[in-house]
């Protein structure tokens, strides 16, 4: 939208939303747009990730929805065997979402993971 703009345009101008950044989270995530709000997902080099939902409609207060994710698996799934996350976290603020982020990225290596690279150091080349 622009000052040139016809008063009754219905053109959305997404220079006024508020962008959604995880500064202190080293893992950069995809990013999508549902009927529902903004999707980001994570996958980290521990094997683990994390699925944010940013809620249309509400404000940073209270607009997210976390779910830890096994990235080991493709595509990644939802697992509640972190001590992050025992279940979908809902009604999160974005200071709580950023710690949750944080302490799932520095998460000890999935088992599956250490698996694999076990299994890689027993191979002979």
């Amino acid at each position: 939208m622009s000052l040139f703009d016809p008063i009754d345009s219905d053109f959305q101008s997404f220079l006024f939303v508020e962008s959604v950044v995880f500064p202190q989270v080293l893992a950069l995530p995809t990013h999508e747009y549902a009927p529902e709000g903004e999707l980001y997902t994570f996958c980290f080099a521990n094997g683990y990730g994390a699925l944010v939902v940013r809620l249309s409609g509400h404000t940073l207060a209270d607009a997210f929805e976390l779910c830890v994710l096994d990235c080991t698996q493709q595509p990644p799934q939802p697992t509640f065997r972190t001590p992050v996350a025992a279940s979908v976290l809902p009604g999160l603020s974005h200071e709580a979402v950023t710690q949750l982020l944080v302490q799932a990225e520095q998460l000890p290596s999935h088992p599956a993971l250490l698996q694999a690279q076990t299994s890689l150091l027993d191979e002979v080349f």
